[in-house]
């Protein structure tokens, strides 16, 4: 079975949880079989996966970067991110469990010692579009880089009393492992659906709070809102990045500062404990398939 994530020009925390979660949790099934992909953490239910290959979905998402595939005898579902998810993939809500990335819970056995009062970690985008490390110096907050090794990132928020994100699976990781967290809106809109998705399946009331640009390109991409085309050529622009950088730095610093001192959110423990509790059934319920090789149907229920 080959596991499936997105891969970018750059690290992402998020994406790279899958090579390092999977392994863990389903030793030895993994190949490069074309014809047997399986979809776990990320918004990675698209209309352009191979029609002729078996699709198992452990978790993902659709996050409307694409149209919504055609979903025939080659799709399984086990169970998907969140209730916007199921409704677009015309599943019951019942396969709404959450997030895969829960599932971290059975794999973290050791925690560090609490060293960062606040730390802030940007969407991985931000790390090239902003000036989010300058910010954070400026503010005094520890500064998380979503494109650093699994391991590192897992250190940095285990060892956060606090952690500010823009990075969606850093609020998801942080859920999961019980660190309190404020959830920041995306600079880039078409990133804002999938956290909704998310929330909903752990019936969280999430507040994204809106944190000021740290750079030209980000106050320009805020403006342009959903203007997809002119979010390109603002990024190709990279003179822009070198505009007053230190006055936009200044400015996010002050509200990250703001950010601070606001109540963060944490799912309820009886919801996180079930949707982990209901994962581990459907990781059984998916060995006990490829040990006797079951056909792919619509759904496991």
């Amino acid at each position: 079975m080959k596991l499936y994530y997105y891969r970018g020009d750059k690290p992402n925390f998020g994406d790279d949880l899958n090579p390092w979660m999977w392994p863990k949790l389903l030793p030895g099934v993994w190949d490069d079989n074309p014809n047997e992909m399986f979809l776990g953490i990320g918004s990675i239910i698209f209309d352009s996966h191979p029609k002729q290959a078996n699709k198992i979905v452990f978790g993902a998402g659709y996050g409307g970067y694409t149209p919504l595939p055609v979903i025939d005898d080659k799709w399984k579902f086990y169970f998907v991110r969140g209730l916007q998810t199921a409704r677009e993939c015309k599943l019951d809500p019942s396969m709404a469990l959450g997030d895969s990335a829960i599932l971290l819970r059975s794999c973290i056995t050791e925690r560090p010692a609490k060293v960062h009062k606040v730390s802030f970690m940007p969407h991985f985008e931000s790390t090239y579009d902003g000036n989010w490390r300058l910010a954070c110096q400026l503010a005094g907050v520890h500064y998380i880089d979503p494109t650093a090794t699994v391991d590192h990132t897992l250190q940095d928020i285990l060892s956060s009393e606090l952690l500010i994100t823009e990075a969606m699976h850093g609020a998801i990781v942080a859920d999961a492992l019980r660190v309190p967290f404020v959830a920041v809106e995306p600079i880039q809109q078409r990133h804002h659906m999938k956290w909704f998705d998310w929330a909903s399946a752990l019936d969280l009331d999430l507040r994204p709070q809106p944190l000021a640009a740290s750079s030209m390109v980000e106050a320009l991409m805020k403006k342009a809102g959903p203007n997809e085309a002119l979010v390109v050529r603002i990024r190709a622009n990279r003179r822009f990045l070198r505009l007053v950088p230190k006055r936009f730095a200044q400015g996010a610093a002050e509200s990250l500062l703001k950010l601070s001192r606001i109540e963060p959110q944490l799912s309820g423990d009886a919801n996180i404990e079930r949707a982990h509790s209901r994962m581990l059934e459907k990781v059984e319920l998916l060995k006990a398939d490829l040990r006797a090789a079951a056909p792919l149907v619509r759904s496991a229920g």
